[in-house]
């Protein structure tokens, strides 16, 4: 019977002693992952929440970066509208002016300037092209395209459509300017005034005559249209990025919380792990000795 009740009590001391090791294994992966379980399989019931969180924060993440990329895209629009208002300011101060040659300068520069801005491009895309970014949105290289041209209307190649970028599961926001809306008006003003040079009315060299004056004057006011038109896209620009940076808010919150929550349910109590892991260590050793000692009784002493 002692030999039976030996054997029993180092069965279960090699229990305690497997159980003790496993415990050392266990609390040993958490301190150097940081994880309460290696992968989902050792979550349990836990595993769905975990995976749901996971997919939530890479889907607010994802919204982010895009949210990021369109912000950035109007951040570059405004500067190519400040361009475009500065070639209308350059235009409108030239006309104010009775020589000629200056004008006509000023005008070419500011076309130019016009032109550049409204071809400019962001990502390898042109960001009033619309849907359509391969081509330059306006297809006029110099007044005399323009003067050629049937109307300014036609040397845009912009599509009709504006990008759309989806910001949040329930959010899909149009985003990007068109060139024919922000620079037509303007257009058709060096479209005027080159048509005009090009006419028995011109050409606009030297001082002013009487004519030409009154042309310039009356035309001014079409400019500062133009002026008021790409202001209005401007203000448009500037409202639609305040949208998309509040969105950016929103996701990084969001992408916060679910790091947090995904922590909640994985992450480990780094200190009482460590506790743990010396509780552990220390049940190892005394289950290892009381095991050895099991394993050598022996009734032979008491046999002499």
């Amino acid at each position: 019977m002692t030999r039976i009740a030996t054997a029993a009590a180092a069965q279960t001391a090699l229990l305690d002693l497997m159980r003790a090791q496993r415990t050392v294994f266990e609390t040993q992966q958490q301190l150097t992952t940081g994880k309460l379980h290696p992968d989902l399989k050792g979550a349990g019931h836990r595993a769905e929440s975990i995976s749901a969180a996971y997919g939530a924060r890479d889907r607010a993440e994802a919204y982010k970066f895009s949210a990021e990329r369109v912000e950035n895209k109007m951040e570059i629009t405004a500067v190519a509208l400040d361009k475009l208002s500065e070639a209308a300011t350059d235009l409108r101060v030239a006309m104010t002016t009775i020589d000629g040659t200056y004008i006509m300068s000023q005008a070419r520069e500011a076309f130019e300037k016009a032109r550049d801005a409204l071809a400019t491009q962001y990502a390898g895309g042109y960001i009033f092209g619309g849907t359509r970014t391969d081509i330059i949105p306006v297809s006029a290289n110099s007044l005399d395209d323009l003067v050629a041209a049937p109307t300014a209307g036609d040397v845009f190649q912009n599509s009709t459509r504006r990008p759309v970028a989806k910001l949040d599961d329930q959010l899909t926001l149009e985003v990007g300017l068109l060139a024919n809306e922000v620079g037509e008006d303007l257009m058709a003003a060096f479209k005027r005034l080159a048509e005009f040079d090009a006419d028995a009315n011109g050409p606009f060299d030297g001082p002013l005559d009487a004519a030409q004056q009154t042309y310039l004057q009356g035309e001014i006011a079409n400019v500062l249209n133009a002026f008021d038109r790409i202001n209005d896209q401007v203000g448009l620009n500037g409202a639609m990025q305040s949208r998309v940076s509040s969105q950016i808010q929103n996701q990084e919150a969001k992408a916060d919380y679910l790091t947090n929550l995904i922590g909640d349910l994985e992450d480990a109590d780094m200190a009482a792990a460590a506790t743990r892991f010396q509780q552990a260590q220390t049940a190892v050793d005394v289950s290892a000795r009381t095991f050895s000692v099991l394993s050598q009784v022996s009734l032979l002493p008491f046999l002499r």
